[in-house]
């Protein structure tokens, strides 16, 4: 919805501001911001009581070699809403 969040998650996991997504910095990343797989998506649901932001989604994001070694505490969250 509002910009790369696999590039977001690689900036975000070195430290630096994923606002910089069109940096050098994040050029450098863009390899490795495919590594980044989506886990688990929520969507907002006024039924169940769930809204993200204004109808968002929550993203749920993990590094493929974080996955392969089950460190689930290094998935990064990410919330977009229109």
């Amino acid at each position: 919805m509002q910009g790369n969040m696999q590039t977001e998650c690689a900036l975000v996991s070195k430290g630096l501001d994923p606002s910089a997504w069109n940096s050098k910095a994040a050029e450098r990343l863009k390899s490795d911001a495919a590594n980044w797989l989506l886990l688990l998506q929520i969507a907002s649901d006024d039924r169940a009581g769930m809204m993200w932001g204004d109808v968002g989604n929550l993203y749920v994001w993990i590094h493929r070699d974080a996955l392969r070694a089950r460190r689930f505490e290094e998935a990064r969250v990410i919330m977009q809403c229109y």
